[in-house]
This record gives C-alpha cells, sequence and structure tokens, in this order.
C-alpha cells in the first residue's frame, strides 16, 4: 500500500509548479542547467522537468571529528577528538566549491589540528590555543560556510602502543597457520 502512495506522491511533486523555502533556509534554482537563481525564504514558481531546485537549512550545524592520535614537536603522543559548528552563509559558492561539505571541512579541521600539534612542544600546547587556532584557520576558507566554533571534547597525552604485523609471510603465499 505504501509503493502506491509513494507512486502517487511522486507523479504530483513531478508536476508540482511551486516551491516553498522556509525562512531558515536557502535555496538555488537552476533552469535548464545553466540558469542559477537565489531563493531566499518565501514561495517561487518552478517549471517541471526544466528546473532543479536545491535547498539547504542554513541553521548551525556541527560535526564530531574522528578520534586522531598525534606526535607533538618533542616526540609525545597526544589523542584528542572535537566538534565543529558551522552554518552556510551562501549556498551558491558552497555548491560551486564543494562536494561534500561536512567532510571537507572535518579534513580540513583535522589537518589544522594535525599541523599545530606538530609544530608544538606538548608543554605549550593549551585545549584553548588548539581551539582558537583551528577556529581562525577554518574562518580563513572562502567555501560559502561561517565556521561558528571549534569546541576540543577529550584531549589526552598518553603512551600508545601499536601493533606492528610482518607481513613478509603473506607475500610467500602462506596463512596464519602454516606460518614457519
Amino acid at each position: 500500500m505504501n509503493n502506491i502512495k509513494d507512486f502517487f506522491e511522486y507523479i504530483l511533486n513531478a508536476f508540482k509548479i511551486w516551491i516553498i523555502v522556509q525562512p531558515w533556509e536557502m535555496g538555488l534554482r537552476v533552469r535548464l542547467g545553466k540558469n542559477v537563481k537565489l531563493l531566499k525564504g518565501g514561495i517561487y514558481f518552478r517549471l517541471p522537468y526544466i528546473d532543479s531546485v536545491y535547498i539547504q537549512s542554513v541553521r548551525l550545524r556541527a560535526i564530531s571529528l574522528p578520534m586522531q592520535t598525534l606526535t607533538s614537536k618533542d616526540k609525545q603522543t597526544i589523542t584528542l577528538t572535537g566538534n565543529l559548528g558551522y552554518s552556510i552563509t551562501d549556498v551558491r559558492k558552497m555548491y560551486n566549491k564543494l562536494y561534500h561539505p561536512e567532510l571537507t571541512l572535518s579534513n580540513l579541521a583535522m589537518s589544522v589540528i594535525a599541523d599545530f600539534i606538530y609544530n608544538n612542544d606538548v608543554l605549550e600546547i593549551k585545549a584553548s590555543d588548539v581551539e582558537s587556532t583551528v577556529t581562525k584557520a577554518m574562518q580563513g576558507f572562502d567555501y560559502g560556510i561561517k565556521v561558528e566554533s571549534f569546541t576540543l571534547t577529550n584531549f589526552a597525552v598518553v603512551k600508545t602502543f601499536r601493533l606492528i604485523q610482518d607481513h613478509s609471510w603473506v607475500s610467500e603465499g602462506m596463512t596464519l597457520d602454516e606460518k614457519k
């Protein structure tokens, strides 16, 4: 029964000639693949099968960064995680410059963090310095996105142990059970 309902909704939406953009959203209407119009809050007409419409919420968003284990200038190991808060300021610029905005922002923030940790001794590193450095660096990128904040959620100077495996026996065609 849901399939029939979904089918009718699809057909009705395919011929719908209007788009409603909420006050907390921005959108782009692309006509015939080349004419782009910015849509702010309100109702807009669209031509089915001729116009493509992309709508984005411009409210504050947050990204949780994955855990990073880094080495400081004085060869100490630091493990940290953080959150990045951002909002969209120019939806056209964002669509023109980024494919996956959250993944891009996450990777850029992680590289700024890694650079900061690598260039400082562990005794010089403060959580507040990491946060301000990342926030300032991220505000320098012009992608139609405003980085509101960066906050560390975990920060530890720890001793880590990594298991290093010798894969030479794999190249000889042996399995784990057959190892000499």
